[in-house]
């Protein structure tokens, strides 16, 4: 009987947290400075973080460490003069996976896009976008689409099954 207590009171107290995931504008206020960055966000693998945030200044570090971001149609927007390098994130259901203006650099490694409407979409000309072991699939629209003038490195990138194809026309990568 006592076991049977404990297991009840376990799930009473467990249930919310499951009941409840956390939004991603809500890690991202949590978020202290740490080695170099404004703010890291460490995410926890056991939670499915929801929505978008627009991040406009500052060396910003997301660590996934296999977390889902469920955008629920958001996106995760970088513009001005940000830096955002981001790792090991499973990125599903946004407008934009990652969607970059202005002159921002952005790091992209371990990350996977998958059912967005596009998976990155940077939108720039004055800084970089490096993205490595890293799949875009299943979009609606495009894996990757960029300006003409954007300075973007591909490394070990596998982009498959998007609706409208893989990179949009302009994207040298």
């Amino acid at each position: 009987m006592k076991k049977i207590v404990i297991l009840l009171l376990s799930a009473l107290i467990l249930l919310p947290l499951s009941v409840y995931p956390e939004t991603l504008q809500e890690a991202y206020n949590k978020a202290i400075p740490s080695i170099g960055y404004n703010r890291l966000l460490e995410l926890d693998p056991g939670t499915v973080y929801t929505g978008g945030i627009t991040i406009f200044s500052g060396i910003i570090g997301i660590r996934g460490n296999g977390a889902i971001i469920d955008l629920q149609g958001g996106s995760i927007s970088v513009a001005g003069e940000a830096q955002l390098e981001i790792d090991g994130c499973i990125i599903i259901n946004g407008a934009n996976g990652l969607l970059m203006q202005d002159q921002v650099s952005a790091y992209v490694t371990h990350c996977t896009f998958y059912g967005n409407q596009v998976g990155i979409s940077y939108m720039v000309t004055g800084g970089l976008l490096e993205v490595s072991n890293s799949i875009l699939a299943f979009n609606t629209q495009y894996g990757l689409t960029c300006d003409e003038g954007s300075s973007v490195i591909l490394h070990y990138l596998d982009a498959y099954q998007n609706a409208q194809g893989d990179y949009m026309k302009w994207c040298s990568g």
